[in-house]
């Protein structure tokens, strides 16, 4: 499982987790998007890179306009479907995105966090357990998560998480034996991020940033920044 293999290191169960994701969560910015976009359109002929890079721009801009792009997750899954689409061999697009998250790690590309998020989890009992788990590579997190500023913030930072299938494991590992009901999930995609949690019996909240609902959620919101009134009511509760 590489670096989503760990072990809760409190020494006293703690009242409630919190598990957030990474891209698009508490990591916000799609100009890397656009550069491994990019990388990836330059193994094509002229003629059908112009068209990879419009479609995925498109995309960015909020008006897809391929069958492709229509429900792509974010920007860097956009990339994902077009290079399926126009026949570009996995392990190009890939290392292409190894190379991007790199450059990110590296300052390259501009990031930021959702406002007031470093000053809303301080403000959290510490009885709570914040835990941020991506499948970004685990070593371009330590980097980035400086630059946003929210080092030092988490319990747990669980890179090259396998999501949707490597999260079970790690849900399970983080609740050791509190209830479902106890973890509350927190991201922009729902299969990746919300739907294994909604099948232990966890709380989840989905952040719509495209205006696409799902009714599975627990609560949704535009922006993370929407969701902060909800995740402390619901902290208070569990901690009560």
């Amino acid at each position: 499982m590489g670096e989503a293999a760990f072990r809760v290191a409190s020494h006293y169960v703690k009242d409630a987790i919190l598990l957030f994701d990474y891209d698009g969560t508490v990591r916000l910015g799609s100009e890397h998007a656009t550069h491994y976009a990019r990388l990836v359109a330059g193994r094509l002929d002229p003629e059908d890179e112009r068209a990879f890079l419009s479609a995925h721009a498109a995309f960015v801009a909020g008006k897809p306009t391929t069958a492709s792009t229509f429900d792509a997750y974010d920007a860097d899954n956009a990339v994902r479907r077009l290079a399926g689409e126009f026949g570009v061999p996995e392990s190009d697009r890939h290392d292409a995105y190894i190379e991007t998250r790199e450059l990110m790690a590296a300052g390259k590309f501009q990031i930021w966090a959702p406002k007031g998020f470093r000053e809303f989890i301080w403000s959290l009992p510490r009885s709570v357990e914040v835990a941020l788990v991506t499948n970004a590579p685990g070593a371009s997190l330590g980097p980035a998560l400086e630059r946003l500023e929210l080092d030092g913030l988490f319990d747990h930072v669980i890179g090259d998480a396998g999501k949707p299938e490597g999260l079970d494991a790690i849900i399970d590992e983080l609740l050791e034996e509190r209830p479902p009901a106890q973890l509350l999930s927190i991201g922009d995609i729902p299969r990746n991020d919300l739907a294994p949690a909604v099948e232990r019996g966890c709380a989840t909240a989905y952040i719509d940033h495209y205006g696409r609902p799902w009714p599975d959620a627990t609560v949704t919101g535009a922006s993370l920044e929407e969701l902060y009134p909800f995740i402390h009511r619901w902290v208070t509760e569990q901690t009560a």
